[in-house]
């Protein structure tokens, strides 16, 4: 008896050094002297500011303190970026997309130069839990109720870039309310030097598309 309990004993210090953390076996941090690459679509943007305010959190709890280098790729609405990230990267957990929750709506509507799957990508988080929008008509235009608005015709709706949050948001609506016919069109404006589309300005009919 005395001896079968010694023998326990043995087997659970055996069992505590080797499930230690501190143990002899344990390894260096899987990032350790290793380099994260995080891939967006929008330098100077709001997805872009958003990415270079996380980056130095990152690096300090990461275990490991990778060098992390953030990779801006531009163009069709998100759909470079993800197309990058799903078809170009090697799956060592050392790439990240930092991508527009745009390329969601682009694939689920079959959009084209959609070259991913979004249920293989595998979803880490979010900045955000939720995204509100507004969507109001010029007074003059009288369409106060939803059986007015899908009995008009020629309905234009503004929107940011296709491709991005505010223009998917303006095709689902009219996609959604069964619009007839609507035009989805974009402006152009000029800040901080870039050129960037916005659907803030005037139409002489048809809605607005804007964040709350």
């Amino acid at each position: 008896m005395r001896k079968e309990y010694s023998r326990l004993i043995f087997i659970a210090v055996l069992l505590q050094l080797g499930l230690s953390p501190h143990s002899v076996f344990s390894q260096a941090p899987f990032y350790q002297g290793k380099t994260l690459r995080i891939i967006n679509n929008d330098p100077g943007g709001t997805a872009g500011m958003r990415v270079k305010t996380v980056v130095p959190y990152l690096r300090k709890y990461i275990r490991g303190n990778p060098t992390i280098v953030v990779e801006f790729i531009e163009g069709g609405g998100g759909r470079r970026a993800a197309n990058q990230v799903f078809r170009s990267v090697n799956p060592d957990g050392l790439t990240i997309g930092a991508l527009s929750s745009s390329a969601i709506g682009l694939n689920v509507m079959r959009e084209t130069g959609v070259m991913y799957d979004i249920d293989k990508f595998i979803y880490l988080g979010t900045p955000v839990s939720e995204n509100h929008n507004v969507i109001y008509t010029r007074r003059e235009l009288g369409l106060n109720s939803l059986e007015k608005l899908r009995a008009a015709s020629g309905i234009r709706i503004a929107a940011q870039e296709v491709g991005a949050v505010a223009y998917i948001s303006a095709r689902l609506f009219a996609y959604f309310l069964d619009l007839k016919a609507p035009q989805i069109r974009h402006r152009l404006f000029f800040a901080g030097g870039r050129r960037r589309r916005t659907s803030y300005g005037s139409l002489c009919a048809g809605l607005i598309l804007k964040p709350a």
